[in-house]
């Protein structure tokens, strides 16, 4: 169990159902039997430690919060667009960004994209191993998956993830991603994972995360001492706009913010959460 003196009041301890969708993968896509689907997620996450450890090495809502067994992907504006761009790009990568257990990458694997299309970036190597026991597609599964942190300094390491990912990649999934961070973080995340796409107009990065109707750095409850910058639709331009300053490029823009997300509604029960608070679903499509 997580120490209660260190475990935000967002954790969930008791877990008694998964979403739909996930039940759904768990069966067509891993070969479950309705009935074995929960005991399965279960056994994982609860019973012995490792959901308890994954939080322990990095205290995301996302694991907290049991957010891994939700797929964002196919509710997001641009699914269609993006879906229609792997199949016409066939030797097009497919890099979800901040993979967690790579539960998108098995999403889009199940939708027919081919896994040897899709990569997975992450900071920690037990993400990756629960997402396989999760999945149980270790003997099946194509996808190509790295460790990296976007935000280090460390040059090696760098240019390790660029000779596994560089020009490979024509769209990145960035989901509950940059607002671990503040403004100048992300900028520096942001402009790192352009450098992995395809030096071509019509390349992507799409992505979601918590945002604000006033933009500006917010504190981080629960997570870290820092802040993260929460956007709008207009500084998420203004974003843009400075990524493709510090890259040569030139970006379109397409944001929605959205006050019905679930994420949302959670948080706003928290004592962190406020009113201005939303979910940023956006996209930035190079034109130049």
């Amino acid at each position: 169990m997580v120490d209660k003196e260190t475990k935000p009041e967002w954790y969930q301890e008791d877990v008694k159902s998964i979403n739909p969708d996930a039940q759904n993968l768990l069966e067509n896509y891993s070969g479950f039997q309705a009935d074995e689907v929960l005991p399965h997620v279960l056994s994982l996450y609860t019973n012995p430690p490792q959901r308890a450890e994954a939080f322990r090495i990095c205290h995301y809502p996302c694991i907290g919060q049991m957010r891994f067994l939700s797929f964002h992907i196919p509710r997001h504006p641009l699914f269609e667009r993006v879906l229609e761009y792997l199949r016409n790009n066939p030797t097009a990568g497919f890099l979800d960004a901040g993979c967690c257990f790579g539960q998108e990458i098995r999403y889009l694997a199940h939708q027919g994209i081919p896994s040897r299309q899709l990569f997975g970036l992450d900071v920690e190597q037990t993400f990756i191993d629960l997402g396989y026991k999760l999945f149980r597609d270790t003997d099946r599964l194509e996808a190509t998956f790295a460790l990296g942190d976007l935000t280090g300094d460390d040059d090696g390491s760098r240019e390790a993830l660029a000779q596994t990912l560089g020009g490979e990649i024509g769209i990145i999934y960035a989901s509950s991603l940059f607002h671990l961070w503040d403004y100048g973080v992300q900028l520096k995340a942001a402009t790192r994972l352009v450098s992995l796409l395809r030096d071509q107009v019509g390349v992507m990065v799409v992505g979601r995360q918590l945002g604000s109707i006033l933009a500006g750095e917010y504190p981080l409850t629960g997570f870290s001492d820092g802040t993260q910058y929460r956007h709008n639709i207009e500084s998420l331009k203004g974003f843009w706009l400075d990524i493709g300053q510090a890259t040569g490029t030139q970006w379109k823009v397409e944001a929605l913010l959205k006050d019905d997300d679930s994420v949302v509604q959670q948080n706003l029960k928290s004592s962190w959460g406020d009113s201005n608070m939303r979910m940023n679903w956006w996209g930035a499509t190079r034109i130049a």
